[in-house]
């Protein structure tokens, strides 16, 4: 896959390198053809690749709750985005309370970029849009977090 990265409030910085190269390379040498419908697929593909990484499975953000998102490993947080573009606010939102709540040091966000989620579907969250967002709410989003954007 081709990929291209963001990272808001020094994202790449806070995850540690053992950690991020290993999953960046592995994105990067999957060959997935982005095409109408294969978000599903997508999702479950690079759910296969952080899996075999040793990333967790999902996550709860509270006990008493059955909100989570994706992942999480050695203290960072991960979601994978291959839905409705409205979906990424609440993964916003997830992550930054585990981080006010000192259950993550950082994020990773994986989603395809706009010219791939337009194939994809329709209004589907996308690296371009998830960006401008996290750069408007820079002081309220203030866990540091690396964004992959999956390209075609």
């Amino acid at each position: 896959m081709k990929l291209i990265t963001y990272d808001h409030h020094l994202g790449k910085q806070a995850i540690k390198e053992q950690m991020l190269h290993p999953l960046i390379d592995s994105l990067d040498a999957v060959e997935f053809i982005i095409k109408k419908g294969c978000a599903t697929n997508l999702r479950k593909t690079v759910e296969r690749l952080i899996q075999l990484q040793g990333w967790s499975d999902k996550v709860k953000i509270d006990k008493s709750k059955g909100i989570t998102i994706t992942s999480m490993k050695d203290n960072v947080g991960l979601c994978i985005q291959t839905g409705n573009v409205g979906r990424f606010y609440a993964d916003i939102l997830k992550l930054q309370t585990l981080y006010l709540n000192g259950r993550a040091e950082a994020g990773i966000y994986i989603l395809p970029t706009k010219q791939a989620a337009v194939i994809m579907g329709e209004n589907l969250a996308n690296f371009e849009r998830f960006v401008e967002e996290l750069d408007l709410y820079k002081k309220i989003i203030t866990m540091p977090i690396h964004v992959i954007g999956i390209d075609i």
